[in-house]
Order: C-alpha cells, then structure tokens, then sequence
C-alpha cells in the first residue's frame, strides 16, 4: 500500500527498504523462498500501471553495525541460551563482519571475521536473489551497500578491515566482495539488468563511534575522497549501473540521516564532486531541499535525487510540487522518532522496543504511514461536536482529523496563537522545519474551516456546555534544568 501510493504519486524510482539476501530471523536464504517472490510477480504488474519503475535494495547485513538490543547481548553470553536459540537468532552470524571489531552499539557482542566460504555463499546468494527478482518483474536491484558502515562497506574500509586473504590489504582486494556480487549479478541476470550501488562518498569518521561534524578538521579513517575517487571508477568498471550517494558509517550516523541539527544538502558538494569521476548517474540523499535538486540536476551536476523521509510524512508531495502547490506539503521535522527512533549511551545496547525496530519506516507527524489498517481514518455515521482545549500541535491535530471524519470540531486556545508549546521548542534558528510545520497547520485549519476561539482560557465545565465529547491538548510540561549554582 504504501509503495504503490508513492508510485501513484510521481515518484520516479522507488527503493524499498533493505532485504536481507539471507533472513535475521531462521537464516533461510532469500531466494530459497518461493513464496515471497510468487506475491512479488503480481504485485509488480500493479506497480507498473503507475508508470514508476522499482529497484529491490538487497543487503548483505549490518556486520559489527548491527543494532544489538538487550534481549541480544543475553542471548550471546548466555552460552547456553545462545544455543537454543541458534537456530532462530544467530547473533554470531549476525553481527560477523570483514575482521574482529567492536559492535556499534553493545561492549558485550564483538563481532568475528567471515570465512572465505560465507563470503562466497553470500556472492551466489546475491546472484540468486536478482535472478529471482528480475523474473518477478522487478525493474532492476540496489546493493546495499558500499555505505554507511554496513557489512559490506566494513570489508572496503582501513579500520575496519584487517584481512591478509585475498578480501583484504590492497584498495582493490578491499573493494573485492561488492566488485565480486556485481560481476555474480551479471553474469545471471544479463549485462543490461541495472544494478545500482548505495555508496558513501566519504566516511566522516574519525574512529570506533566517532564521527566527525561538518567542518571538523579530522583524521579520516575510512574512505577519505582521494580513495573514493578510485574507487568510483574502480565499481561501475566492475558493471555497477548507478551511485546512489551520500557520506557517513554508524560510527558517523547523522551523515546519511541527518537530523535538524545539520544543514541542507549536507552531502552535496561530496556527491556532486565524485561524479567528476564516474561515467555512470549519481544521486544525492541526505536533507535535500528539492528546489536546490531540481537546480543541480537541470545544470547537468546531479543525475538524480533521492528522498526517503518526506515521503513517510506526506504521500503527495511530489504531485503537489507539479501541480503548484508547495505551500501544501506537510514537511519532514528530521524528528527521528518514528521512522529511526535508536536510543543508546556509548557501548550500550540500542534501548529502542523490539517493536518499533521491526517497523522503522513510520512517521511521528503521519501515524497512518505503514499502518493504514491500524489508523484508517472512517468517517463517522454518528456526528458530534466536539471541544478541544488547546491549539499546539496535539489540539490541531485532533481537530483535523475530527473533521475529516464528519465530526465538528471547535478550538479553545488560551492566547491569540496557534502553536501552543512547538512555538517555544521551534524558536531556534536550526529549527527552520518545525516552524513550517506549524505554518503548515495553520493553513489546514484555515482551509478547513475549524472553529477557533482565541483568547478563551478554559476555567471550567460551564464553557463546555453543548459540546458531546471535551479533548484535553494543553500540551506537555517543558524539561527544565536543575538550578545551578552562580
């Protein structure tokens, strides 16, 4: 459903999320299960009537980034807890990456070096999986990735890979696994079947859960721009199809999701720079502003942009930028608490619900996003008028989807504001998405008509007479700081 919503909406290209080639949970190899590719065949007949074409992100896993939770560390030095649950969770398998290292996450789960064999397995996986999702339909694949600190990025990166075999030492044995899945790709699937490359152009880290900010005068550790530019060439010589580009590793997280703390576009002038070096398209992801995309892509120095979190919080966007209606895009706050919520202390597990790690691309401002069955917004049989105390975020909130629903809602707000507590939490000048979103809310309630009374406190029950239900929005209480002495 939401895929083929984007698809309906003049999205160009969609890249699911990642599909491990071989499942977190059992170990079975991803083209070993007909099933899955047996509802992919239809699906893609469907997807294609929309006119956008789909790549299938395929990953070889997280090596020493996989996020550990706690229930993980239990099970890894729990030997025998460890072996019962072997067969279901192999956390050992898991977390192996290119040499010894320390987790991203957990002091308690290190990971080991992968044996030559599994290194092979997982290359004719790779081949495999394409295979099957080329029959299904699927337009091309995205390996994922040369990027971020993933597995597969661990084996091309100095820090992290310390081998003597054949997969290690030289930039070129380095970069030998993701060069061997391609060729493996191509040989199966054909030559003109594309295969694009999620790619960090540099890495931004400065060591083991270290990353470094914009404009820090650091050491680089993993792959600095001279190697990128070898190694650029060095992939799509190999038949890689596309860069999909942008910087970081986990050690350096906020370069490929960057939050309201970094600034727009803050992977552009590395993405645009390595396409000097390349033959083949070049996208940038990472807080792009579109206006400032459509600008580069139009002067010939970006082939493409790629945005992910905009479309979690509103499905239209793209249709609204043609139709001429900007002004009514709900914008991405880059809030990170419901489509990437991690939350940890330094080598501790990664304290995020099971839960919500199973369902990462959800959106805090759009709770219908991947779960539209869990809050279908039905129109009502039974209308009722309905007083919200309150106008923040939380009251126009209510009062929007009330109204949506057939219900008539009115609007208590103590001031003349709307905005309630988000206008103090949006005053900064780094919170420039937050301040458009309570624009945004502004102009939907205008739009819609809903009934506000401004400068009215809500004292007591007598104000609420005539109304059949009272919602309470009067926002949460600040976090404040204890009082320092002097």
């Amino acid at each position: 459903n939401f895929l083929l919503e984007r698809a309906k909406n003049n999205a160009g290209l969609i890249l699911p999320g990642i599909a491990p080639i071989r499942n977190v949970i059992g170990g079975q190899w991803l083209y070993k299960s007909n099933s899955s590719f047996k509802k992919l065949k239809p699906f893609m007949e469907e997807f294609h009537k929309t006119g956008a074409k789909m790549f299938v992100q395929l990953t070889a896993g997280f090596g020493r980034s996989f996020a550990i939770s706690g229930m993980m560390e239990m099970l890894y030095t729990n030997k025998l807890l460890g072996a019962v649950a072997k067969p279901f969770v192999d956390i050992d398998r898991l977390t192996m990456s290119a040499s010894p290292a320390p987790n991203r996450w957990s002091d308690k789960v290190p990971s080991r070096e992968m044996t030559i064999k599994e290194i092979q397995d997982m290359v004719y996986a790779f081949g495999q999986t394409a295979k099957k999702c080329k029959e299904a339909g699927v337009d091309g694949v995205e390996i994922h990735a040369v990027h971020e600190g993933y597995l597969l990025d661990q084996f091309t990166m100095k820090y992290t890979n310390h081998r003597t075999d054949e997969y290690g030492g030289s930039l070129e044995k380095r970069y030998r696994f993701p060069i061997e899945i391609v060729k493996e790709i191509k040989k199966v699937c054909g030559d003109d079947y594309p295969v694009s490359l999620r790619y960090s152009v540099v890495s931004k880290t400065k060591g083991f859960r270290q990353g470094a900010l914009p404009g820090e005068d650091y050491v680089e550790v993993g792959r600095d721009m001279e190697e990128s530019k070898i190694a650029a060439k060095l992939l799509q010589d190999a038949g890689y199809d596309m860069l999909n580009a942008d910087n970081g590793t986990y050690d350096a997280w906020y370069w490929a999701h960057p939050p309201q703390y970094m600034p727009d576009n803050c992977n552009l002038e590395y993405v645009e720079h390595i396409k000097n070096f390349t033959d083949k398209p070049v996208a940038c992801a990472g807080r792009m502003d579109p206006v400032k995309a459509a600008e580069e892509i139009a002067a010939g120095r970006l082939d493409a942009v790629a945005i992910a979190r905009q479309n979690l919080v509103d499905p239209d966007w793209v249709t609204k930028i043609r139709q001429g209606r900007q002004d009514e895009i709900k914008p991405c706050i880059r809030c990170h608490n419901g489509c990437f919520n991690f939350a940890k202390f330094k080598g501790t597990a990664n304290i995020q619900s099971t839960q919500d790690s199973l369902h990462l691309g959800r959106c805090a401002l759009n709770p219908t996003t991947m779960q539209h069955n869990k809050y279908k917004i039905v129109p009502t049989k039974s209308p009722k008028k309905v007083a919200i105390i309150g106008a923040g975020i939380g009251g126009m909130e209510c009062a929007l989807v009330l109204k949506q629903r057939g219900h008539k809602p009115v609007i208590f707000e103590k001031t003349n504001e709307l905005g309630g507590l988000f206008l103090t939490a949006s005053a900064m000048s780094f919170k420039e998405n937050d301040k458009e979103l309570i624009e945004w809310y502004k102009k939907e309630v205008e739009k819609q008509g809903i009934d506000i009374r401004f400068n009215t406190e809500v004292t007591d029950l007598g104000t609420m007479r005539g109304f059949d239900e009272v919602i309470v929005a009067t926002g949460s209480v600040p976090r404040t700081m204890p009082m320092i002495p002097g």
